[in-house]
């Protein structure tokens, strides 16, 4: 489910029309059906934050999905600047060009949204002296993260780091799979752990590395707020 089928399924649910949405978020209704039918692909921080209040939800709540839907996610290949240099866009963290295809069935992530844009002196306080390119964005699913990651939350990751740069929440591939999970060295391998206590933990070690990969480090997970991994 993309975010335009979120917003969608919820304007629906409380029984509005378009014009009512359009209304309430300060926009014309040819604007609200560019959304709900996905031609609008990038949204800024305070767009999303309009739509939520006028639907009456959190802005996580429009990342998350009625079902269970898993799709891959899409890179949507435009400049993460924008022409004036004033905006810091976060892209979608393409897990596919960066695994050479192949992936993902069952996977820890869904495709809702292809980038997000900050004013730059946000995106300094938010990624300190990276730039554009370094980060990406990314929706989590499932619930083996809980209560650090939630399901729907949107993840904020550090691609320039592609091998183990201490303990923390990194972004991976093993086999066909994206994983979101704690990754802790110990003598001769990596715990891959759940902060869920639900899941059983496991390990990668000589024996599998090469069936792993990662794609990023964590650094912050947006729900309601903001909550620092690294």
């Amino acid at each position: 489910m993309n975010i335009g089928n979120r917003i969608r399924e919820l304007r629906t649910a409380k029984g509005l029309k378009i014009a009512d949405l359009a209304e309430a978020v300060g926009v014309d209704g040819a604007n609200i059906s560019r959304v709900e039918t996905g031609k609008q692909k990038s949204f800024t921080e305070q767009s999303l934050s309009k739509y939520a209040q006028a639907l009456g939800v959190s802005v996580a709540d429009l990342f998350t999905p009625g079902g269970n839907k898993t799709t891959v996610c899409e890179y949507s290949g435009s400049n993460p600047h924008s022409g004036d240099g004033s905006v810091f866009r976060v892209e979608i963290l393409d897990v596919s060009a960066s695994a050479g295809g192949g992936f993902i069935q069952g996977s820890d992530i869904i495709d809702v949204i292809r980038s997000i844009e900050y004013n730059n002196e946000r995106a300094l306080a938010m990624f300190g002296g990276r730039t554009a390119d370094q980060v990406k964005v990314i929706n989590v699913r499932g619930d083996s993260m809980a209560e650090t990651i939630e399901p729907g939350d949107l993840l904020f990751v550090d691609i320039s780091i592609h091998e183990f740069d201490g303990d923390g929440i990194y972004v991976f591939g093993f086999d066909d799979k994206i994983y979101v999970k704690r990754l802790q060295m110990i003598p001769d391998k990596l715990l891959v752990i759940s902060d869920n206590p639900k899941y059983r933990e496991w390990s990668v070690d000589k024996t599998n590395e090469h069936r792993f990969y990662i794609f990023g480090k964590v650094m912050i997970s947006q729900s309601q707020s903001f909550k620092r991994h690294a």
